[in-house]
């Protein structure tokens, strides 16, 4: 992997470091104490939205708001319920005056007003409604404050409404993070005191790890400053740093403890282990960085804001392991194995790797149908995979604002959908816009439809003026549901009248603009990351083979990944057992997410392999032999670090937000594959066939090694 010119800047780096360790040490406590004041407060600055880009439903809630200023929607509601007292009982009519002088004392614009009560059907049963003619995300904070209003009475509130689930998913997702820090932590050092043997050194991958995590949501806050930042970003990034910063330092720990036993002293360990163990984290960060660097590419922002957190988390883990790991390696020396546990030698661990990659090269063959076998059969249910856009029903089914909305649907007779909103552009008189209704609906297939021929006259105003319309048609389905984005198919191509612009919006056409839009950035950034991938590994191993076959082998991963989430989450599978409701579709971007993270994460390991393997080989070692000593090397920290991250990022699964449990759990399942079966067994038998054609068209040079 490495020539003689960046081995040497490498060691000559890893030599600074370990002359002035402390220096190195001191800096990053100062960063680390900076970056955690700023961090505390990066959850508050992100954003809810899903998507920030321009589309035609976007367009289309512009010109309503500029076109139609009077007409106003709900935005976030308040819903009161009571066991025995009736809305007409006075301590009732005393509570919801009480709660609506407050609701209108917290209005931010002087256009938005408090509707209500509405009286439910069962007399007990009635609501206040906040309408605006802004977008709902604009209510978050007043859904905060709402949630802290009290007022004594009869009946029981609930806050709900697009606000409140915005609101709502926000303080779930910090409480989520909060959670998987808790488990994660403790979780991790146990399995590396486990890995290492002693405290001492099991304790520096997990500083290292929060040192990374603690940086990369600080620089989250601070790019969320600038530019609007999706709240999804905040947990891939903390379980991608903490995952990152162990992998890194496992790796890293590992060599310096093996040019130890070599009978190196420190500083030259240091030197040795930065040329390589650290120069091997600087070609896996980078084929990292590039998977989650392209969903950057993305036109939608959920998926923007993930591949800049992931970036940022990528590039001060690498960071970390240049730095803050070989200062401390240096300041803790020898004693880094001091306290050592009674557990499995070093030599008793390198028999077992040693057994198995002798296994492997002796009979690759049935390793690599084996292995296929299992991967294929992982992948199949990933046939079904449907995508859709999850919203209210990501939060917990007890979830204050979803008990809500299903309280409001069910007994105040609230619409579970807002309407489908036509706006018609060119339209210049109302005898035109009535004969326009009359052509929707012949071509809205019975939905119902409200315009300027049906409404009263004080409310004309609100659906027609010279060059403008508005129409609102009932969808015959969910906005997730196949029906309604094939009704909104046919409306879209059946309803064109000439010399009239017609645009869709509402919720439902914004949910298929967006399916739209991501499914439209999905062979850009493939391709992205494959090509990008492909190139960067080739110039760094010298062959074209190894980074085709790596290529190969991370889709794999991507496939059962892809089989694992459409059995567990779509299907409702693991539905009891991580208590979450099936919708019967996968969020669309988690696809997309799996596919960036884990297609960097398993070149992490394939990296950690590779780069011993050819070391072993400019070495002079054939290609079997390599590939047994690179295996035999690499294998204990390739699982160890697996099965860290596994339980890491499988802590999500644990989380309050299906959209994190279907992250979490499909992740760790596809890092433990991964790193397990395609990596130590399939990998190193394809090596084995394929012989030297692996270093292809490459060969030693002379002065490698």
């Amino acid at each position: 992997m490495r020539t003689e010119r960046a081995w040497n800047v490498a060691t000559a780096w890893g030599r600074l470091v370990a002359s002035c360790p402390w220096a190195f040490l001191a800096a990053w406590l100062a960063l680390a104490g900076s970056m955690a004041v700023l961090a505390s407060g990066t959850p508050r600055l992100l954003s809810p939205s899903i998507s920030e880009s321009a589309t035609e439903s976007s367009r289309a809630a512009d010109l309503l708001r500029a076109q139609f200023p009077q007409r106003r929607s709900t935005a976030l509601f308040v819903v009161f319920r009571s066991e025995r007292a009736t809305v007409s009982d006075p301590a009732y009519q005393r509570q919801l005056a009480a709660w609506g002088g407050d609701l209108r004392r917290l209005l931010p614009e002087p256009g938005d007003a408090v509707q209500g009560p509405l009286v439910g059907r069962d007399g007990r049963t009635a609501a206040l409604l906040v309408v605006s003619g802004q977008t709902p995300d604009r209510f978050v904070d007043l859904a905060r404050q709402v949630e802290r209003i009290h007022h004594p009475g009869p009946a029981r509130t609930y806050v709900g409404g697009t606000a409140a689930v915005y609101d709502h998913l926000i303080a779930r997702s910090e409480q989520d993070l909060q959670q998987s820090e808790r488990l994660s932590l403790p979780i991790a050092l146990v399995l590396l005191l486990l890995a290492f043997g002693g405290p001492v050194a099991a304790l520096l991958p997990v500083l290292t790890g929060l040192a990374a995590v603690t940086a990369a949501v600080a620089l989250l806050g601070v790019a969320a400053r600038l530019h609007t930042v999706s709240v999804f970003a905040l947990n891939v990034s903390s379980a991608l740093g903490l995952g990152l910063g162990i992998d890194y330092s496992l790796l890293v720990v590992n060599r310096f403890r093996e040019e130890l036993r070599r009978g190196l002293d420190v500083r030259d360990a240091v030197a040795v282990t930065a040329g390589s163990a650290g120069l091997a984290t600087l070609v896996s960060g980078a084929t990292v960085a590039i998977g989650f660097g392209a969903l950057m590419l993305s036109h939608v922002n959920v998926l923007w804001s993930i591949g800049l957190g992931g970036a940022i988390v990528v590039g001060v883990s690498v960071l970390a392991s240049l730095t803050l790991i070989p200062a401390l390696l240096a300041a803790f020396g020898r004693h880094v194995s001091r306290f050592a546990l009674p557990l499995s030698s070093a030599q008793e661990t390198a028999r077992f790797w040693r057994r198995l990659a002798g296994a492997v090269m002796s009979r690759p063959g049935r390793f690599i149908a084996l292995s296929l076998a299992l991967v294929l059969l992982l992948a199949a249910p990933a046939r079904d995979l449907r995508l859709g856009v999850v919203g209210a029903e990501s939060l917990p089914p007890e979830d204050e604002a979803a008990r809500a909305d299903r309280i409001a649907q069910a007994d105040l007779g609230l619409p579970a959908h807002g309407p489908v909103l036509v706006v018609a552009e060119g339209v210049p008189d109302l005898a035109t816009a009535v004969r326009l209704e009359g052509r929707l609906r012949a071509v809205a297939e019975g939905q119902p439809v409200r315009g300027p021929a049906d409404v009263p006259a004080p409310e004309l105003p609100l659906y027609f003026h010279p060059g403008w319309a508005v129409y609102e048609l009932e969808q015959p389905a969910g906005d997730n549901d196949q029906r309604t984005h094939r009704w909104l198919d046919r409306l879209r191509s059946d309803f064109r009248p000439p010399g009239v612009t017609v645009r869709l919006g509402g919720e439902a056409p914004a949910y298929q603009d967006y399916l739209r839009l991501l499914t439209g950035d999905f062979p850009m950034i493939v391709g992205t990351v494959l090509a990008l991938t492909f190139v960067f590994l080739a110039v760094a191993f010298r062959s074209l083979v190894l980074p085709l076959k790596a290529v190969l082998m991370n889709l794999l991963s991507v496939g059962a990944a892809m089989g694992v989430l459409t059995w567990g989450f779509q299907q409702g599978h693991l539905a009891s057992v991580l208590d979450f409701q099936a919708v019967g579709f996968t969020d669309s971007t988690i696809p997309l997410i799996i596919f960036a993270g884990l297609f960097g994460l398993s070149m992490d390991y394939e990296v950690f392999l590779l780069s011993r393997v050819r070391e072993e080989w400019v070495r002079g070692r054939s290609n079997s032999d390599a590939v047994a000593l690179g295996l035999e090397r690499t294998g204990q920290v390739i699982t160890s670090a697996a099965l860290i991250l596994m339980l890491v990022v499988g802590t999500l699964g644990l989380s309050h937000l299906s959209l994190n449990k279907a992250l979490g759990v499909t992740f760790a399942v596809a890092v433990l594959l991964d790193a397990t079966v395609i990596r130590l067994l399939l990998v190193p038998a394809m090596m084995r066939v394929l012989g030297d054609l692996n270093w292809w068209p490459g060969r030693r040079a002379a002065g490698e090694g």
